[in-house]
């Protein structure tokens, strides 16, 4: 009995699903955002949901990677997110190597060129383009050390959630405004 069933037709549909998830979390984590109180954030990013919320965003980075606009980049970037309920700082490394990303809980790495450290309702903000980056910073919510040009190359070779309503993001991209520029995020205490 042919119940109907096509199996490419099902891995193709499954392919598709496992694409546009990471636009669809973004697009989530954009409205969660925007739509929830500084209070509620806080209580978020003081809970013990953190850990998971942050190693989420930071494995989902490298796959925001516009492969082409990185093609002749060479960086690292420390991203320190402070404001955890026990008063400590979680520590990311980025690393971008012509073309691709990976991202690293922790301090091991190659040495960075840009360390940003920010509260981790701000990285949040900023993260799903609920935050204007250049007003954060002379604001002083966004603290920048080593080489600030890194920052602004950062910004050309990540597409960024714009945090409104519809939004597909900016140029180059496809439909949801994400390329995959590969990578994942290592733990080296698994190591």
């Amino acid at each position: 009995m042919d119940f109907g069933f096509d199996p490419q037709r099902a891995m193709d549909q499954l392919k598709k699903f496992a694409a546009d998830a990471p636009a669809q979390i973004a697009d989530g984590i954009g409205r969660l955002v925007r739509d929830a109180s500084p209070e509620r954030l806080e209580q978020l990013m003081k809970s013990p949901a953190r850990r998971a919320l942050l190693d989420g965003i930071f494995w989902q980075m490298p796959r925001q990677l516009d492969a082409k606009a990185a093609a002749n980049v060479k960086t690292a970037v420390r991203w320190n997110i402070t404001g955890r309920a026990d008063n400590g700082v979680d520590t990311y490394l980025l690393e971008v190597d012509r073309g691709t990303a990976r991202t690293n809980r922790g301090t091991e790495g190659p040495e960075p060129k840009l360390t940003i450290t920010m509260d981790g309702v701000e990285f949040l903000r900023l993260i799903s383009g609920n935050s204007d980056p250049m007003a954060a910073y002379f604001k002083g919510r966004i603290q920048l050390a080593g080489d600030i040009m890194v920052a602004a190359q950062l910004a050309q070779i990540f597409k960024m959630p714009t945090g409104s309503e519809g939004s597909s993001g900016e140029g180059g991209a496809g439909e949801n405004g994400f390329t995959n520029g590969g990578g994942e995020l290592d733990d080296p205490s698994s190591h």
